[in-house]
């Protein structure tokens, strides 16, 4: 697996970009040894859009969870 390179600066206008070119690679040897386990490629990309949004939900409710501490600390 390729590795995934350093992000450029915060205010870098196509920062976003750049994540999905650096993780593109390592994304797409996932896949592929996924579907040569056996799974078909359209359950490979639903299974990565799931996993995803998980992750996505997670680190939302963790920020929630941690703004809301921090607010009862006070």
């Amino acid at each position: 697996m390729n590795r995934i390179t350093a992000p450029p600066s915060a205010g870098h206008p196509d920062r976003f970009l750049k994540c999905q070119e650096a993780m593109e690679d390592a994304l797409e040897t996932v896949a592929a040894s996924a579907t040569s386990a056996g799974w078909s490629p359209e359950e490979v990309a639903a299974a990565l859009v799931e996993l995803a949004d998980n992750h996505m939900l997670a680190l939302l409710a963790n920020r929630d969870l941690a703004r809301d501490l921090a607010a009862l600390k006070r």
